[in-house]
């Protein structure tokens, strides 16, 4: 991961993202082409792609506030959070999901 190449989040983020009921987190946009240098000394806002499992929209609310909230905690700056739960036009979920990398994605049973 390119946020800080001296921490391992993997196992942070795979504790938040169960808590909330992700079903699949990644990085998109700006942040893949952000370097090392460029994330540390500019402090630069993260862009994220999340999709939740299916829940009741109150519940799904709820997980996505306190989700972004986890995120900045953990990475000590802010995020910007593309939720992918509902976007059914083929065209815009394959434009936002073309360039991504994987943080997360919720183990198949």
């Amino acid at each position: 991961m390119m946020i800080d190449s001296k921490r391992d989040y993997n196992k942070e983020i795979a504790a938040i993202c169960e808590q909330y009921h992700v079903k699949y987190l990644g990085l998109h946009g700006s942040s893949l082409s952000l370097s090392q240098e460029d994330i540390i000394s500019a402090n630069p806002e993260i862009n994220l792609l999340v999709e939740f499992l299916p829940l009741e929209s109150k519940l799904h609310d709820a997980c996505f506030s306190a989700l972004e909230k986890d995120l900045v905690d953990l990475f000590d700056r802010p995020v910007n959070i593309v939720d992918l739960t509902d976007i059914t036009h083929p065209d815009l979920y394959r434009q936002l999901t073309r360039r991504k990398t994987d943080l997360y994605a919720e183990p198949q049973h």
